[in-house]
């Protein structure tokens, strides 16, 4: 290329990018653009109205006929999840027996057994036969080692073989917590009640040296945990199992603090004492107070405990025969008690009889409008309860002063985990 001509190359490039700028140029390309759109939509109209001309059809429009056209020719096909049933089919009936049936036909031999063992166990333990529901519970261990039935359990504990009762519970919340990655709440709950009732049956002497030798929780194997176990704990949606279990937790460990706060919070779920309380669809009160109850009961406080027990039997439905087996645990509970007596339903343990017991404290409450009175009496009964070296643990823990009075220190602790209500 000559210099002349490479002069009028530059030129003609340095012209047209120019004019590409200019607003003739943009104007005339979008003109272009909108031309070759409506072409399209045009083409598109064409087709949804076969060639007829009729321009009335939207790309939109075209694509809803082209779904119903389609509809139609699968009308006469059977596809799950694609199409619906034929004119005159039925739904699958779904009857779990049926269910069951099949599978125990295709089952071996010791999976049928170890499914007849554990229905016949937990029948039994619904019926209060604890020696059959143990023996069917223990045919299902020598099956399956390695199975999970935690209510295997409760009917050890009620017998009195506490130690392997635990045992069950810390296996099963193994097994549980680490094949469905959910707080395994009622075996840990379960667990610690058998580590009270050993503790609370020993004579003053073995107390002391469990205590000197690593406290409550060094009388059992704990559950196997890892990092991510205090998060998985968290994680427990269920209000009131969530806060027995920090009942039974901190009662374990030794924190009075934790164990007051968290059975005035399940007595605030509970409610007060009544001779006719309302429906519990959920289940928060049977288990506020049952669960109440047992850790009374762990205590060695079976006062207190039948009084619990009581309020749960009257939300039971059908008094204990329900399908859940948080029905039956409460009548169990009684029944292994011999609590059952022809006394009519007390309203005890009420409000001013709460204050009469606690009557040593007398702390100043701000504001009793906006105060919970069930959740106030609780922790002035239980506060009234503790031993003065109790009381001064408790106050060290929370960087309180121990330098005072008895009733000081009554009232010293009560502010303080008031102001941890929030009441």
């Amino acid at each position: 290329m000559t210099p002349i001509q490479a002069l009028l190359v530059s030129l003609l490039l340095i012209t047209t990018s120019s004019f590409q700028q200019s607003p003739t140029w943009r104007r005339a390309r979008t003109k272009q653009a909108t031309m070759k759109r409506n072409r399209r939509l045009e083409l598109v109209s064409l087709r949804a109205t076969g060639g007829s001309g009729k321009k009335s059809w939207t790309a939109s429009e075209f694509a809803r006929r082209e779904e119903e056209k389609s509809r139609l020719e699968r009308a006469g096909d059977v596809v799950i999840g694609k199409t619906s049933a034929l004119a005159g089919a039925s739904d699958y009936v779904l009857d779990p027996k049926a269910t069951a049936e099949e599978w125990m036909r295709q089952a071996s031999k010791v999976e049928q057994e170890v499914y007849r063992q554990t229905e016949e166990g937990m029948e039994m333990l619904k019926m209060l036969r604890l020696e059959e529901a143990d023996k069917a519970f223990d045919r299902v261990f020598e099956l399956r080692p390695e199975a999970y039935l935690w209510q295997a359990g409760i009917a050890k504990y009620y017998l009195g073989d506490v130690k392997a009762a635990a045992d069950i519970f810390t296996r099963n919340a193994a097994t549980f917590e680490t094949k469905f990655c959910e707080p395994a709440s009622e075996e840990r709950i379960w667990r610690h009640a058998c580590e009270l009732k050993i503790y609370h049956t020993m004579s003053k002497d073995e107390k002391k040296r469990v205590l000197e030798s690593g406290g409550i929780e060094s009388l059992l194997p704990p559950i196997p945990e890892n990092d991510s176990t205090v998060e998985l704990l968290r994680s427990e949606s269920r209000k009131a199992i969530r806060i027995t279990r920090e009942l039974f937790s901190a009662s374990v460990a030794g924190d009075y603090s934790g164990l007051i706060l968290a059975r005035a919070k399940l007595r605030s779920i509970g409610g007060a004492f009544e001779e006719q309380p309302k429906a519990d669809r959920k289940m928060w009160k049977i288990n506020a107070w049952f669960y109440l109850g047992l850790h009374y009961d762990a205590l060695g406080k079976y006062e207190e405990s039948k009084k619990c027990m009581k309020m749960a039997l009257q939300l039971c439905p059908s008094f204990g025969n329900g399908v859940d087996i948080v029905h039956t645990l409460p009548m169990l509970h009684m029944a292994q008690r011999d609590w059952f007596d022809d006394d009519d339903f007390v309203e005890s343990w009420t409000l001013s009889e709460s204050t009469e017991k606690s009557k040593r404290t007398d702390p100043k409450v701000s504001d009793p409008a906006v105060t919970d009175p069930v959740v106030v009496e609780s922790i002035k009964v239980s506060i009234a309860g503790m031993k003065l070296s109790e009381l001064k643990d408790a106050l060290k823990v929370r960087g309180l002063k121990t330098a005072a009075s008895k009733e000081e220190l009554q009232g010293r602790l009560f502010q303080s985990l008031m102001d941890d209500t929030g009441q």
